[in-house]
């Protein structure tokens, strides 16, 4: 028992401790701005928002389907740390093995980036803690918006 609320006590510090530098001061575009690490910060406030239709309008079509969720009954904070830079290596990928075959994305409307964030839940299956992240984004064309395609463990 005492154990247990030393635990509890140990993670709510390193929540209020992320945050206290909390996401206020990165604007909320619903149109997506040109620039991907926006696109990438607009998702993690959405998220920490736990604002459905906002958090889907940074992602592509395919993520907004009935049985995905987003574990936002269990979420207690996300927190963006750092967004890298391009990764190749990722975009490669993507390209060659991932959704890029099946979409027929042209190679210059993709980008990738190694993504650093925070989480705490209250419950599985999502994890808490810091995770880093490859976040792949893709747009239409030159003019369109980016989203974000994938994410998952690089």
């Amino acid at each position: 028992m005492k154990k247990t609320l030393v635990i509890l006590g140990l993670i709510s510090l390193f929540a209020f401790t992320l945050m206290r530098g909390s996401n206020e001061n990165v604007p909320l575009n619903t149109n997506n701005s040109s620039q991907p690490k926006q696109v990438i910060e607009n998702y993690f406030k959405s998220y920490n928002e736990k604002d459905r239709q906002v958090l889907l309008s940074t992602l592509t079509r395919w993520h907004d389907q009935a049985n995905v969720d987003f574990g936002f009954d269990n979420l207690l904070f996300i927190k963006l740390l750092s967004i890298g830079n391009n990764d190749m290596t990722t975009v490669n990928a993507y390209l060659g093995f991932g959704r890029g075959l099946v979409n027929g994305i042209d190679p210059n409307n993709v980008v990738a980036y190694k993504v650093t964030y925070a989480s705490l839940y209250s419950k599985g299956p999502w994890l808490s803690g810091i995770q880093t992240e490859d976040f792949t984004l893709i747009r239409e064309s030159a003019k369109a918006p980016w989203l974000i395609d994938d994410i998952g463990q690089g």
